[in-house]
């Protein structure tokens, strides 16, 4: 479990060769390359920028489109959606970008001919539609535009403006009479009756508005009837052909989409290994290729490319550099947590991966938060079946995850003995850990004295958890050969958190009186040793500490080695102690969370479960629905609450999430399956 250990290798090859290497690395597949280099060189550089327009095409044609890239999880749990791999199999690089140039301009170009097809047609029938519309009102309202043109007293006009234009049509034209109707969403009708003497007035106007009087087009009949029938006709006639045209689009797509989206996938697998390992090296005649391997694949690498190639290994102290990828190595339950892990961030090769304490500790806490024997098989079997439908490594590992997160509810509610909030009887013996609800009469209540011993192993959780992150941080400090930092800072808080443990303990157990702590014979909670036996090593334990944080610095820094004022590192060391006292008291107690969490959890069952007390078995709808809407909203919220401890009490500790992941020169691919032959 946690880092895999890699070896630095440095490849060198002939330049001749660079496309035999580029076929036999993507068949090693576990090597991380560093794209390192002046730039491409000229033949990379070409076949780069092909690559690059075939990207951008495609990734227009899908996008036209609208084909589907990734299956929704909705999709995949309902319809059982399977991803199906286009496999290419081709000699070399060079065969692979000619036969996807190949197999994908045909496919371009017929989209893109449908696609304008298509835009030329719902162009023309926009027209069209405006004016059947103009048409239909002139009909409708008994206008003959040209009668107009005869009254004598009048200047009347009959035209067609955007909607938004009318009313500054109409404060253009004061002394006009105007009447408006809409024709369609974006257009209006107007009819202008102006005095004579105003016709070029109003022509003005109109003009700059870009709009002229309508007219019949002329390849239509000039009588308004006519020309409505015949603009029928056509509608009817554009409508069928963008049916047409639209079908062309849905056939391209349901049969040619996938295709579209393994060959854009292809070429960015494709244009990464030329990125990678088409770079100039400074020589002329071969190619420099650096990158690491793991350590146990080492030989193996050796093997395969030592007699033909010069191959080099760079041995590093621990096997890990700062700058070195990270490749983690979880396996089986625990790898599922990675999730969780990389949302704070990959850990930087010289870190501790978190992965194995976050699947202990997350699982823990959900349990507790989560516990009902009933609604964690429900998520355990959710689980399960996601796990079977849905495609894809990562939503298998969150699959994964679900189920963990749902036995560990289940075995939580087994503690408690309840499901669904019903409090329930085994026909085998059960040890009682925990009675959280009482029955008074017709009545349940929480039993406040099980409520403060949750509330207690909550925090001796929490404290095993923040112990274990302090650790981790001296550890990383050693690890860094901060040792100065390691010794007087990292060392001396796990100590004082533990003896300020102790000594919380031991006010406690005399009664929360300061004047008896050292004096007091009660017993101390958890380990029954009389308080005066233990306050004294408490107190002189976190005396020490703090001693040590506050001067330890100085003096190593200040007066052996003369690296800054003593007072300055004193006063650093003053800060970093209070600072410690403030995150041991308020990091502690957000672990009282997870008890709140549980009682919430309990409560909001209560509550729906009176529906049964009062109508039985007419309650069933209710206690379903209800149950799926409380594991929706309280697992979401219990997830959170879990995730909440784990980055903001424990990884701020020793972890930073600052590191780059492992990048195989062979990526894992969803749409394709790209083979190289032998």
């Amino acid at each position: 479990m946690g880092l895999t250990e890699l070896v630095k290798t440095v490849l060198v090859v002939p330049e001749h060769r660079l496309t035999e290497v580029i076929r036999e690395l993507y068949d090693f597949e576990w090597v991380h390359v560093e794209g390192v280099g002046a730039g491409l060189d000229e033949k990379v550089s070409r076949a780069s920028d092909v690559l690059r327009r075939l990207s951008l095409e495609l990734d227009t044609v899908i996008s036209s489109l609208n084909i589907s890239v990734e299956a929704g999880i909705i999709n995949q749990l309902v319809k059982n959606y399977r991803v199906h791999k286009e496999r290419i199999e081709v000699e070399d690089v060079e065969e692979l970008i000619e036969k996807l140039r190949s197999d994908a301009e045909p496919l371009i170009r017929e989209a893109k001919e449908s696609i304008e097809s298509q835009r030329r047609v719902r162009e023309e029938l926009k027209q069209i539609e405006i004016l059947y519309s103009t048409l239909k009102t002139l009909l409708d309202f008994n206008i003959d535009p040209s009668r107009l043109q005869k009254l004598k007293r009048f200047y009347a006009v009959f035209t067609v403006v955007e909607t938004r234009s009318v009313d500054e049509v109409k404060k253009s034209l004061p002394t006009s009479h105007i009447v408006d109707t809409p024709i369609s969403k974006n257009y209006s009708a107007l009819l202008i009756i102006s005095p004579r003497g105003e016709e070029e007035r109003v022509d003005r106007v109109l003009r700059g508005f870009g709009v002229k009087p309508f007219t019949v087009p002329p390849d239509l009949p000039q009588n308004i009837d006519e020309a409505y029938s015949s603009i029928i006709k056509k509608m009817e006639k554009l409508e069928e052909d963008l049916r047409k045209a639209e079908g062309g689009l849905v056939r391209i797509r349901e049969q040619a989409g996938p295709r579209i989206v393994a060959m854009k996938e292809a070429v960015q697998v494709v244009e990464e290994l030329l990125h990678r390992l088409g770079r100039r090296s400074g020589l002329k005649r071969f190619r420099v290729i650096n990158g690491y391997v793991p350590r146990d694949m080492k030989k193996e690498f050796e093997s395969r490319f030592k007699e033909r190639y010069g191959v080099f290994f760079e041995e590093e102290d621990g096997g890990h550099e700062d700058h070195s990828p990270t490749l983690l190595n979880n396996k089986g339950v625990v790898k599922s947590f990675e999730n969780i892990t990389l949302i704070q961030g990959y850990p930087r090769s010289d870190e501790v991966d978190p992965t194995p304490y976050i699947a202990v500790f997350f699982s823990i806490f959900y349990g507790i938060m989560f516990a009902d024997l009933g609604q964690g098989l429900v998520l355990a079997l959710f689980g399960l079946f996601m796990y079977k439908r849905v495609g894809g490594e990562n939503l298998k590992q969150w699959a994964k995850l679900l189920t963990i997160l749902g036995i560990s509810a289940a075995i939580g509610g087994f503690i408690i003995g309840e499901a669904f909030g019903f409090k329930i009887h085994f026909p085998f013996p059960k040890p009682e850990v925990l009675h959280l609800v009482e029955k008074h009469g017709e009545g349940t209540q929480f039993n406040m004295g099980e409520v403060l011993k949750l509330i207690q192993f909550t925090l001796f959780l929490g404290v095993i958890h923040l112990i274990i992150g302090y650790t981790l941080s001296f550890r990383k400090a050693l690890k860094h050969r901060e040792y100065i930092e390691a010794f007087t800072a990292k060392f001396p808080t796990i100590t004082m958190y533990i003896f300020g443990i102790f000594f919380a303990l031991c006010f406690f157990g005399a009664g929360g009186d300061m004047s008896r702590i050292m004096s007091s014979e009660n017993p101390i909670p958890y380990l029954g040793i009389p308080t005066k036996n233990v306050a004294p090593i408490a107190v002189g334990g976190a005396v020490s500490s703090i001693f040590i944080i506050i001067l330890g610095r100085g003096i190593v820094e200040g007066v052996f080695k003369k690296k800054g004022g003593i007072v300055g590192l004193i006063g650093g060391g003053l800060l970093e102690v209070l600072e410690n006292i403030i995150h041991f008291m308020s990091n502690s107690l957000s672990y009282v969370r997870i008890t709140v969490l549980l009682l919430v959890h309990t409560a909001l069952l209560m509550l729906l479960n009176a529906s049964w007390n009062a109508l039985g078995w007419s309650s069933l709808p209710i206690l379903i629905i209800g149950n799926l809407g409380i594991m929706a909203l309280e697992g979401l919220m219990v997830f959170i609450q879990a995730l909440r401890l784990h980055l903001y009490e424990f990884f701020t500790k020793f972890y930073e999430g600052t590191g780059t992941p492992f990048k195989k020169i062979k990526p894992d691919t969803s749409h394709v399956e790209i083979i190289f032959k032998k």
